[in-house]
């Protein structure tokens, strides 16, 4: 009987204990690194000091007698975070953004170990060692604030974190002691791909934000290397940008000054907002009662592939009408169209246009874009040809309003097997219209390959070579837009690479190219593998059109072929890249839209 309650003892010692040490999956941890602009640069306002709210935490890499801290401890996050002689850093703005936007029950922890002056050679684990052995002298205090081993320290710490949250992500600022080298972002690869080993952590679950320097337009001395940051997320999947533009720089050309570590902080905050994993609406009823504006957009059908027109004062959406039952793949039969003159109230105008409508076709209605030109409204769209082409086609039909009637342009498919050869009986989808200040349309489409083409005055003709336009991860679903002097590609991502679709894009100096990579815009929906973007601007505002698979209709859940349309206001940076988009239930609801 003893030993039997010794062992209920400790098991109960055992119980305890867990629950001491027990992981908080509402603690959200991220690693900082870099140099002296993570590290912190010296001087700190009076109105940056603090306090801060108390569920920003900092756990202490050192022993910092100044500010009352113990190594491997937490603490309220007021700067400095990293050593006693350091000032404000991105990770200070980027965590008070988070809980500023996050839920209440959600608590955010840096932890933050930066060098300044340091080259990435620091943080590669084969590296760090000689690189020390040769390093300056005024590096050497910092150097033993961390036994002689940031890395080491920087794993030591995470462990610690561990015991208490979750790692959500590794933030990096760094580049300019490297600045030139075109090997940057393999060596940042490889220091990435080295803690996710030794911290046990999936890429998948805890991305890479990396901080552009000191921008050109802040008389920034490294200015060179922020294009070479930008090839990271082409490189690393899970990496993503944050763009340096219109943060002020000090005089030196090297560091930002507090205001600039505010709005690079916030930037921070907003690229990891999207990949968070935050409380997310269940699958919506349609009887469920929710304010105008708010997503999925439409309850009375499932829609998918949203292609906004603007005609006036109307925005015009086109969508596919999903009729898939039960585990059914796709069954899409027609293409629906709904119109708003406010971005809240909708107008249904049900069937525009059906795949029965071109001759040559034999069904399934797949995703499509409407354009204007000279009065004429082109309706570019995906069916399935007939014998001897067997396979998705693009048809076009036209009309004398954005309501029709439409039909066949042409008599035949404007693209079909033979146009693009392929083993794939699918990879002439999704066909994106962008008609460019000067009049000249061009075309896009495909899957697994990306096709570009002019198109001929009449709309309704290829006019000379087809082109394949080559982009990290790309899917299908690319949609085209110009925003000021800069063409935008965005495209569904990632399915060929066996996970859910994302929402990447890149852009361009021309609609020809060449195509500069700038990573994801929006990640994977909850219930719904595909994605599909529509961009607008409509009454001053841009929009970004995308699907779930959110709606209950019928007794039906949302799923593969019966998807969603949803919508979110689109912001831009000062330096044209957009910023990653947060998909919520809200939508468009509030605040009020002009």
């Amino acid at each position: 009987m003893k030993k039997i309650l010794r062992l209920f003892a400790l098991i109960g010692l055992l119980l305890v204990a867990a629950r001491a040490f027990a992981q908080d999956p509402n603690f959200y941890i991220f690693l900082c690194l870099g140099q002296s602009n993570m590290e912190g640069f010296p001087g700190i306002p009076d109105e940056d000091k603090g306090p801060v709210d108390p569920r920003f935490q900092v756990l202490a890499a050192v022993d910092f007698p100044e500010m009352k801290r113990e190594k491997g401890h937490w603490y309220p996050a007021n700067p400095p975070l990293s050593r006693p002689v350091a000032g404000l850093s991105p990770a200070d703005f980027f965590g008070r953004e988070l809980v500023a936007k996050l839920p209440a029950h959600i608590k955010v922890g840096v932890v933050n170990v930066a060098v300044g002056g340091c080259k990435i050679a620091l943080f590669e684990k084969d590296q760090c060692q000689q690189y020390m052995a040769e390093a300056p002298e005024w590096m050497k205090p910092a150097l033993a604030a961390y036994d002689g081993n940031p890395y080491h320290r920087l794993i030591e710490m995470a462990k610690l974190a561990q015991k208490d949250g979750v790692i959500k992500g590794i933030l990096l600022h760094q580049g300019e002691s490297n600045s030139g080298e075109a090997d940057w972002p393999a060596k940042v690869k490889g220091v990435y791909e080295d803690l996710l080993r030794e911290l046990n952590l999936k890429a998948d679950e805890v991305p890479l934000i990396a901080g552009e320097v000191v921008p050109a337009d802040q008389n920034g001395k490294c200015a060179g290397m922020n294009p070479i940051i930008g090839t990271l997320p082409a490189i690393i999947p899970t990496a993503h940008v944050v763009p340096s533009a219109g943060c002020p720089g000090l005089p030196d050309g090297l560091h930002f000054t507090p205001a600039g570590y505010r709005e690079l902080g916030k930037r921070y905050a907003e690229t990891i907002l999207p990949f968070l994993s935050l409380p997310v609406a269940t699958q919506i009823s349609s009887d469920t009662p929710t304010a105008p504006g708010s997503n999925p957009l439409f309850r009375d059908a499932f829609t998918a592939d949203p292609a906004p027109l603007v005609v006036g004062d109307t925005l015009y959406l086109y969508v596919g009408h999903d009729e898939a039952s039960g585990k059914q793949m796709f069954n899409i039969t027609e293409w629906l169209c709904y119109s708003t003159k406010d971005m809240k109230h909708w107008t249904a105008h049900g069937s525009v246009l059906k795949p029965t409508d071109f001759k040559w076709a034999t069904g399934e209605a797949w995703a499509s874009q409407v354009v204007e030109k000279n009065g004429k409204f082109y309706f570019y769209t995906t069916v399935q040809h007939g014998e001897p082409y067997v396979g998705k086609s693009i048809g076009v039909a036209v009309g004398d309003s954005p309501l029709g009637p439409f039909t066949d342009a042409r008599g035949t498919a404007l693209v079909r097997d033979d146009t693009t050869p392929s083993d794939k009986p699918w990879n002439d989808i999704d066909p994106t219209v962008f008609i460019d200040d000067d009049g000249t349309a061009y075309l896009a489409w495909g899957n697994p390959y990306l096709y570009f083409a002019k198109l001929k005055p009449s709309m309704t003709e290829i006019d000379g070579e087809i082109q394949r336009i080559e982009l990290p991860y790309y899917t299908e679903g690319p949609w085209l837009h110009k925003r000021g002097d800069l063409y935008y590609l965005t495209y569904a991502a990632f399915a060929h690479q066996g996970k859910w679709e994302k929402l990447c894009y890149a852009t361009a100096p021309k609609i020809t190219g060449p195509w500069t990579y700038r990573g994801i815009l929006a990640d994977q929906t909850k219930h719904s593998y595909t994605i599909h973007p529509g961009i607008t601007e409509f009454k001053g505002r841009s929009y970004l059109f995308y699907h779930t698979a959110d709606l209950v209709l019928n007794g039906e859940t949302g799923g593969l072929g019966r998807r969603s349309v949803a919508v979110e206001p689109l912001e831009y940076y000062p330096d044209g890249t957009m910023k990653p988009i947060v998909q919520t239930a809200a939508g468009v609801s509030t605040p009020a839209q002009p």
